[in-house]
Formats: C-alpha cells, sequence, structure tokens
C-alpha cells in the first residue's frame, strides 16, 4: 500500500492540488496566458532560424505551433479540469503525457519522432504558467512509498526501478508474459499490466493498494479494505518467513531424487543475496543486462567482463554458475544500432545470431566467462539456438578463445560446461542430435511455446490463449528431457508450484527462478514423489488438451503440499 505516482519518461511533473469549481475560469485565463506566451516565444524563434537557415528549416516550428492549439487537446484538457477538479498544469501534463505514450506506440518511425516536438512545447507551456496566487500545493509524498503508474515500462526500466523508491508498478500496456512482467516477478516487485486509461484516469498522490496476486490496483480504498489487505499481508509475510527458514535443506523428492534449485540472476547487487537464499548457484545469469547498461558507453571490453563475472562465481563457490551469453535483438545493441525496423523481431536477428555474426564482440565475453571459470565452477549456454550449424559455429569460436588463452598462458576451467537454450521448436525436435555436442539443456519455456503455438505473449489481444501447458508445449519438453543431457528449466514455469509435479515428473533435473520464488519451489519439490509425478506426467503427455494436463499436474501439487496454495 503506498501512494500512486503517475510518470513519463519525458519531465517531471508539476506540483498538483485541488481546486473548487468556481476556480475553473481562473485556471483557464492562466492557461489562455501560457498559451499566448509560448506561442510568443515559438513565432520568435521561427524567424530566427529563418533569418540564419533559411524558411524550410524554420518550417520546423510549424509543427509546435499546430500542437500548441491542438483541438484534441484542448477538448480532451477541457473535459478533464472539472472532472479532476486540480490545477490546469497538473491536468494538461496529464493529458499530453497520455497522447506521446500513444504517439510512441504507434507503428510510424516519423510520427513517433513527432514525440520531441509535443514534449518541447509541453515544457515551454509548464514554464510560462503564471503560478495561481491562491495556489496551495498539496504535499507529495516521499518517493520511498509510491506505486508507480506508467504507460508502459520497458524491461530496461524496470531494471533501473529501485526497489526501496518503488513499492510496485502498474501499466496500462503489456501482458503477464511480456519481458517487463517477467522480470518483475524475477525481481519480486508486485506489477499490474494492461489497465485500460490508466495515465489519463491516474491522480498522482491517490492512496493505492497493488495487489499483485490477483491482478488488481485499487485508488483510494475504504477503511475496511486497508484492514483486509494488512492482514492478508501480514499472514503472506508470516508465511513467507517460516518458508525461508527451509532454506539449507536439500531440495530432494520424498523418494529420493535430487533436482537442483538454482537462481535467476540480473544484477550485480544480487550476487551476495544469492547464497543467503539457499540457492545451488546461479541457473540462468542474463548478461545482457550488464552488456546493455553501460549507459551508451559500448559493450564493457573483455577486461571489464571478465572482472564482473568473476566476482558472480566467487560469490557462488563451490556452486556453478550458469551465464547465458547476449541475448538481445538488433533493435538493442550496444555496440550497432539497427536502421531498419525488423517487422518480426522476435524471428529476426537477435540472441545467438547476433553473437556469431559479430565473431569478435562475441569472443570477448566467451574469453571473459573461461578466464572467470579459474575462480570457482561456471557454465555457459548460448541462447535462440535453432540448430546443429549455431551450435558447431559457436562451439568453434569457443575453442578459438581457450586456444588463445593458452597462449596468453592466462588460466581457465579446461571442462567448463557448455549448454544451449532449448527455446525454437527445432532445436527440440532435434534435441537427440544436440546432445551430442553439449553438455547440458536449459529450457526457456515462455519462448518455447510462443513459438510452439505461434502466440505473441506481448500482444494482450492473444495473450489468453498463451498456455505453457499447450500439448505440443509439453511434448517437446518431454522430448527434449529425454535426450540423455541433464535438462534445466529456467522460465516462468519453472516458478508455477501448480506445475512443479509435471517438470519433476517429466525429468527435469534443475529448475532455476527468481530468487523470491526459491523457498516455496523448495518446499514444493520436498513434498513431492518422483515415481508419483512420472506416473501423472505419462498421463499428461497422452491428454489432448492444456486443461486436463494443467488439471493433473495441479490436483498432485494439491495433495502433495496443500499449505502453499
Amino acid at each position: 500500500m503506498g501512494m500512486l505516482r503517475v510518470e513519463a519518461r519525458d519531465c517531471a511533473a508539476p506540483p498538483m492540488w485541488t481546486i473548487k469549481a468556481e476556480e475553473i475560469p481562473a485556471e483557464w485565463e492562466r492557461f489562455e496566458t501560457a498559451l499566448t506566451k509560448t506561442e510568443e516565444e515559438l513565432m520568435s524563434l521561427k524567424q530566427r532560424v529563418e533569418k540564419i537557415s533559411g524558411a524550410t528549416e524554420a518550417a520546423i516550428f510549424d509543427a509546435h505551433l499546430l500542437f500548441l492549439r491542438d483541438r484534441t487537446i484542448l477538448g480532451k484538457l477541457n473535459k478533464e479540469l472539472p472532472s479532476r477538479l486540480q490545477n490546469i498544469e497538473s491536468v494538461y501534463y496529464a493529458v499530453v503525457q497520455n497522447f506521446m505514450e500513444v504517439m510512441r506506440a504507434v507503428d510510424d518511425p516519423y510520427l513517433r519522432s513527432r514525440v520531441l516536438d509535443i514534449r518541447d512545447v509541453l515544457q515551454r507551456v509548464l514554464r510560462n504558467l503564471k503560478p495561481a496566487t491562491n495556489a496551495a500545493p498539496q504535499k507529495q509524498e516521499p518517493v520511498d512509498s509510491c506505486i508507480l503508474a506508467a504507460y508502459e515500462l520497458t524491461p530496461g526500466d524496470t531494471a533501473d526501478l529501485d526497489k526501496s523508491r518503488v513499492l510496485g508498478f502498474v501499466t496500462e500496456t503489456g501482458s503477464t508474459m511480456s519481458h517487463t512482467a517477467i522480470l518483475a516477478r524475477s525481481l519480486g516487485l508486485p506489477a499490474v499490466v494492461a489497465v485500460p486509461r490508466l495515465v489519463i484516469d491516474s491522480r498522482s498522490g491517490s492512496p493505492a493498494i497493488l495487489d499483485g496476486y490477483d491482478g488488481i490496483l485499487i485508488i483510494n480504498p475504504s477503511a475496511e479494505t486497508r484492514k483486509k489487505y494488512n492482514t492478508l499481508r501480514a499472514e503472506r509475510e508470516k508465511a513467507y518467513r517460516e518458508l525461508v527458514r527451509m532454506r539449507d535443506l536439500p531440495t530432494d523428492t520424498l523418494d529420493g531424487r535430487h533436482i537442483r534449485l538454482a537462481a535467476n540472476v540480473e544484477f550485480a547487487h544480487e550476487f551476495k543475496s544469492i547464497r543467503e537464499s539457499g540457492a545451488e548457484g546461479v541457473g540462468l545469469y542474463r548478461t545482457e543486462f550488464f552488456l546493455l547498461g553501460s549507459d551508451g558507453r559500448g559493450m564493457p571490453d573483455e577486461e571489464a567482463q571478465y572482472e564482473h563475472y568473476r566476482r558472480l562465481v566467487e560469490a557462488c563457490s563451490p556452486h556453478e554458475v550458469i551465464f547465458r551469453t547476449l541475448d538481445a535483438g538488433g533493435d538493442k545493441l550496444p555496440f550497432e544500432p539497427l536502421v531498419e525496423k525488423e517487422d518480426n523481431p522476435a524471428l529476426g536477428w537477435r540472441g545467438i545470431r547476433v553473437s556469431l555474426s559479430r565473431p569478435e564482440i562475441f569472443k570477448q565475453q566467451l574469453r571473459a566467462v573461461l578466464r572467470a571459470s579459474a575462480h570457482g565452477h561456471a557454465g555457459i549456454m548460448f541462447p535462440m539456438v535453432s540448430g546443429i550449424t549455431e551450435v558447431r559455429g559457436a562451439l568453434k569460436l569457443l575453442e578459438e578463445c581457450r586456444e588463445e588463452l593458452r597462449e596468453r598462458g592466462q588460466t581457465f576451467d579446461e571442462k567448463m560446461r557448455v549448454g544451449i537454450m532449448i527455446e525454437v521448436p527445432g532445436a527440440a525436435m532435434m534435441a537427440d542430435v544436440l546432445a551430442h555436442y553439449v553438455d547440458f539443456f536449459s529450457i526457456g519455456t515462455n519462448d518455447l511455446t510462443q513459438y510452439t503455438i505461434a502466440v505473441d505473449r506481448v500482444n494482450y489481444r492473444v495473450a489468453s490463449i498463451f498456455r505453457v501447458t499447450h500439448p505440443g508445449v509439453v511434448r517437446l519438453m518431454a522430448r527434449t528431457m529425454q535426450a540423455g543431457v541433464p535438462t534445466a528449466i529456467c522460465g516462468e514455469m519453472g516458478g508455477d508450484i501448480s506445475l512443479v509435479p509435471l517438470l519433476v515428473g517429466m525429468g527435469a533435473t534443475e529448475i532455476s527462478v527468481g530468487a523470491h520464488l526459491l523457498p516455496v519451489v523448495r518446499v514444493a519439490i520436498r513434498h513431492l514423489s518422483y515415481e508419483e509425478c512420472r506416473a501423472m506426467a505419462q498421463k499428461a503427455l497422452q491428454a489432448e488438451d492444456s486443461a486436463t494436463i494443467r488439471s493433473l499436474s495441479h490436483s498432485l501439487a494439491l495433495k502433495s503440499y496443500p499449505q502453499l496454495f
């Protein structure tokens, strides 16, 4: 529970205070004065540029002037001001920010580029709004107790959130299976997505409750609702503390089958907490958050990567750390911008395809991981593998890196494990062949599902039919696990305690999840019988629909650990 903070990425929100209905004419008068002053500024700028560079260059300010008096914006403002009864700069800011976010979502480069012009006009108008003589701005809630509301958040935006200041977030766009939502769950950060009219209808400073379990945002909750959620939070925190006390217990099933329980990690500040969580090392370290977070200075060089990876290996010793090589698309690379937009980026230049096409950049990362392996127990895996050619290409470059390090006299683990992500149906179908080339598989359940059933997991129109228990997906997973090498689950499915029995029964040897999920998954595994899970999984593999498969697994989960539900 906290105060709602409506935020956009362009400029800081102005102070907000409530007004009375009879103050609306005075607010409009202030606004009209600001528009006139802004108009004079823009005309002056246009004339100066015209004298220096000519009429063509000066015409850029025509767009600014048109937006300044845009009927759609003014009409929306005229409607929202009496509805909100807030000072006009606060309402104008909300209306324009909502318009800008919609413009960003338009699939037209020219229209998206106009956002900068709109932002300039917004800032000028806000700057020219003369303060009201009777203004009494409300004291703003400290930023360390807020729920962030935004039109959208990218995974990078989410990664940058300070958990000590942000209690959770809610967005107008997105889906529960988007990378942003997945990252939020990995961070243990409550989040609700796809809330219609969020930005335009929300008011900064409003008390709110964010229920991440049921996907609910409650603005201005009643005293009874507050009491209910305070009680619920206390009960959940107490139950979670009980689970955490079991962190040192082995993750063995009732009949003695060990399942390695590891952590998915994204950020350096998580390194120290890995051992405290009871994880058996790191099953997935997403290196792209480090590689892409270098403030525009380009890819960190080999030495910087080595030092970063070494710290993680040492923090997890004697357990293993699995480093996934750069898994990013051409739309976001630290060393090369993608000039032309890809029509289908999920099927485009991403993952191992990018790395193999830029071998020198790729080899920097490979050498850095190899060198870090000398300080503990490390492994490496390649993402977005679709077939044997990519595996051979990556292994060839890895061997070249080994030779180069030997020539330098730099040590590394000669037996470091090498694996691949199984995310593409073609790779799953070829698992028996690929198993001859690598030491392990790691199934990315989200992408494997997306590619198998042709459902864009971030498209809200089809998100409801995104099902990891689709029979086709489950059979591909089982085929992968039967290929003869250890197989981990590092996707969202591993954190769903209803489906842990299915994963164990199909033969998963490792489950890697966000650190906050480790206590729950550990208890689930310890209450399962492997033989019982195996029998259930055989039935699931014969099922004709996803609902039956989920029901079979959920029933066994409910029987085995009812206390977790």
